[in-house]
């Protein structure tokens, strides 16, 4: 197997991602970090070079999908099995690995992800173009989920390009949807990852910005369903109130 690994990084040192130090360990995976970090204080590219990670410096943060390209264009030339996504804030157990190692690169491969609370964020199941929580893997008939730990065949990355009017949010549903679209499987890898999901214990002021990179995100890929996007915004603005108490929510 050859894999390369991209993992995109905020503001946030290599050193606390426990998804760097997982990919740095196998060697038959060639890791990239992508740094879209404003702070000045994070030096990241010498961490990286130590580790023998490729690094690339956004220069600032310009989004999700914009690093994802500057990803992809730097392995453009490069051939290998898969693309692997990685989140900052994932565990990725040694499992993880070996089981992709199994794996025919035919299909796009996604993991269960679960929070700390047990609770599963990916995979999902897509219902009336919405992506919904799933009990359990094995009952999904329409399937998407997030980008943490999704094994994508390296053939497919050729000349897919990620949308840069979405920033941060929906840019994996997007992907899975364009995927499938074009004839693309989905299947499920058996191994479980674990996420320290940032909206689970947000202050006010974190809260609001990332409700309007949602609301943002959530306008572009529902530019055709207005309807779905006041639904989401809505039920999300719930959502916050009730996590935060706090009427400010209803005002953004």
């Amino acid at each position: 197997m050859k894999a390369y690994a991209v993992l995109v990084v905020y503001n946030k040192k290599l050193t606390d991602c426990p998804s760097f130090c997982s990919a740095v360990k196998e060697p038959d995976v060639q890791l990239l970090v992508v740094d879209n970090s404003t702070d000045e204080l994070i030096h990241n590219q010498e961490e990286a070079r130590k580790a023998g990670a490729w690094f690339l410096s956004m220069n600032g943060n310009k989004g999700l999908s914009g690093a994802y390209n500057a990803a992809l264009d730097r392995l453009e030339s490069e051939s290998g099995d898969w693309v692997v996504l990685l989140d900052d804030d994932t565990v990725i157990p040694d499992e993880y690995w070996k089981q992709l190692r199994q794996e025919v690169p035919d299909a796009i491969r996604l993991p269960v992800v679960r929070t700390y609370h047990g609770e599963i964020i990916s995979p999902a199941e897509m219902k009336h173009d919405i992506p919904r929580s799933a009990k359990s893997p094995d009952c999904i008939s329409n399937i998407t989920g997030i980008n943490s730990g999704m094994a994508i065949p390296k053939r497919l990355m050729l000349t897919y390009r990620y949308d840069e009017n979405l920033f941060l949010d929906f840019i994996d549903h997007q992907f899975l949807k364009d995927m499938k679209q074009s004839g693309e499987s989905v299947r499920i890898l058996p191994v479980e990852l674990t996420q320290d999901f940032s909206a689970d214990a947000e202050n006010i002021e974190s809260a609001m910005n990332r409700f309007r990179i949602l609301r943002s995100d959530l306008k572009v890929f529902y530019r055709q369903n207005p309807w779905k996007f006041r639904f989401l915004i809505t039920k999300r603005k719930i959502k916050l109130y009730l996590q935060l108490r706090n009427l400010e929510v209803f005002c953004g």
